[in-house]
């Protein structure tokens, strides 16, 4: 494996892979939702040379933290659809299922500043999203609303349902990860972590802890009853 230097995030890298030991060790029985699929396995991590060509032909940037992770952790896995160990059903190989959230043109709207905000409120996501559900909208106006709503944000795997994880690319709240809803029913939930490690080992953590052996889901994706 390609040494990778970074050093924000190299010692929680360490203890990742720790943990994802011990996590996989305490629900050995995968009771934990979403476990019976992905069965806290992951691929072997992408080479230095996929990650850069997935960058420069979409001309981003990926946050340190999630690239770090995909070098030097994992990249997907073996689960449908190729997800590997990660919150409810797991987290996608890096560069695929990009279109769970933009119509049309990833290329383009990918690289855009993201637009949302942990701020969102019901009231006014509504507002936002009610031109997208008009009845007379061209396919034109739907790829440019649709593409300017999702642009900048990477999904990251499947919560279930309509429900994914993504993480943002670019903009002041880059790096954060936040819980989408593609039916566009509920608002965007931002994590409360600063960044994809921290979303991903308090995942670990509440694993390795019981919790979420007997809670689901908990406060990495969107609550459900």
């Amino acid at each position: 494996m390609e040494t990778i230097d970074y050093p924000m995030c190299n010692e929680q890298i360490a203890r990742l892979k720790k943990k994802l030991q011990q996590a996989k060790e305490r629900d050995a029985l995968y009771k934990v939702f979403g476990a019976g699929s992905h069965r806290y396995h992951l691929n072997a991590p992408a080479s230095i040379a996929e990650v850069d060509t997935f960058e420069k032909h979409y001309g981003i940037q990926l946050p340190e933290c999630y690239r770090s992770f995909v070098l030097q952790i994992g990249n997907g896995g073996k689960s449908y659809p190729n997800l590997g160990a990660g919150p409810y059903f797991g987290i996608y190989p890096l560069g695929q299922n990009l279109n769970d959230l933009i119509y049309k043109n990833v290329a383009l709207h990918l690289k855009k500043t993201c637009s949302l905000n942990p701020k969102i409120l019901t009231t006014r996501w509504d507002e936002i999203i009610e031109p997208i559900y008009e009845d007379d909208i061209s396919d034109e106006d739907y790829e440019t609303l649709n593409g300017n709503l999702y642009g900048g944000i990477l999904p990251l795997g499947s919560q279930g349902c309509s429900y994914i994880h993504a993480l943002v690319l670019n903009g002041p709240h880059k790096g954060r990860v936040v819980n989408l809803d593609k039916a566009e029913q509920i608002p965007p939930l931002f994590s409360e972590n600063k960044n994809f490690l921290d979303w991903y080992e308090g995942w670990l953590d509440e694993i390795i802890s019981g919790k979420l052996i007997t809670i689901t889901p908990s406060w990495f994706g969107y609550p459900k009853n």
